[in-house]
């Protein structure tokens, strides 16, 4: 069965009203669902409009992150994880072009801390401050659009609180540098990001673009107080493939090197697809799974193929 064409630009769903007109229950909080819920089930992605993240904090929060890349090299490979995907990552003939530092369980004040001694022993005004402040809006829009995908399938508030407790927020700083040759399209190849979900904040240079289910490529512009929700290949496993992990990549978009932040959430537990997505149309695809098994699984991509290989599919 073929796909119906999709709008060549992406979902934008305002929440901006959250904790006022936009609270549980009421007409807006239902309508808001049924947009996060369409929006994942058709893009694995939407773009949220979030008052809340002020243009300021976003400025502030970038003017760290170009300070915090001006740190000494011996300083940045002190971050370190036994992690996938965690900790310091520079250059490599993999990808010339990037660079990526991490704080790990940001949402908790002292690893923030720690990092900071780690880059600045000396200390960084205002950086404890504005990155807390910042992590604490972005875990916090995190935790509402998850609970909006169970009231909207109809799960049982027990199990979101249940997954949400063994989940955890990572804070990315991502710098994609200018290429040296004119041939060169993009600053970092297509892929879909191993784990649950993330929260991708573009500032004054762009770059990010997502693909659709006809394969179309959509650029997402960067714009204050906006950033993107993707879903990762957690989602998709935990939605038994109703919603799929967003495909995505950096394109080479100006001349000026290109500094995103990515708010990363995994879940650190074990998470199993709820019943109530499991039916006729939608026979269960996976078996209960960890965060360490979505290293090694490799999502359908579109046009669906018959058989997708992974670790966890059912026998």
């Amino acid at each position: 069965m073929g796909y119906t064409s999709l709008p060549k630009e992406l979902p934008t769903i305002n929440f901006s009203s959250l904790g006022e007109d936009l609270k549980p229950g009421s007409s807006s909080w239902v309508s808001t669902c049924k947009q996060v819920r369409y929006a994942l089930e058709e893009y694995g992605c939407f773009v949220a409009l979030y008052k809340q993240l002020s243009p300021q904090l976003v400025d502030s929060i970038f003017g760290q992150s170009r300070d915090l890349f001006e740190v000494p090299l011996e300083n940045k490979v002190k971050n370190t994880s036994e992690e996938p995907y965690r900790g310091y990552i520079g250059p490599n003939p993999g990808m010339p072009l990037y660079e990526g530092i991490a704080i790990d369980n940001v949402t908790c004040p002292q690893e923030t801390q720690k990092f900071r001694d780690l880059m600045w022993p000396h200390g960084k005004p205002k950086f404890c401050e504005i990155t807390d402040l910042f992590a604490k809006l972005l875990g916090d829009f995190e935790r509402t659009v998850e609970k909006m995908l169970f009231e909207s399938f109809g799960i049982p508030q027990e199990q979101y609180e249940s997954l949400t407790s063994s989940n955890s927020h990572l804070l990315r700083f991502l710098k994609y540098k200018t290429p040296e040759d004119s041939e060169t399209v993009l600053r970092f190849a297509g892929h879909t990001d191993k784990n649950l979900t993330t929260i991708l904040v573009q500032h004054d240079v762009g770059g990010l673009e997502v693909r659709t289910k006809d394969g179309e490529w959509i650029s997402v512009e960067s714009s204050p107080s906006q950033f993107t929700f993707m879903a990762g290949d957690g989602l998709q496993v935990w939605s038994n493939d109703r919603i799929k992990a967003c495909y995505h990549r950096v394109k080479h978009c100006g001349d000026k090197t290109a500094i995103l932040i990515g708010d990363v959430t995994f879940n650190n537990g074990v998470f199993q697809v709820p019943k109530e997505l499991v039916d006729e149309s939608h026979p269960l695809l996976y078996n209960s799974s960890t965060a360490v098994a979505l290293f090694d699984f490799t999502p359908q991509r579109r046009p669906r193929r018959q058989s997708p290989p992974s670790k966890l599919l059912r026998c």
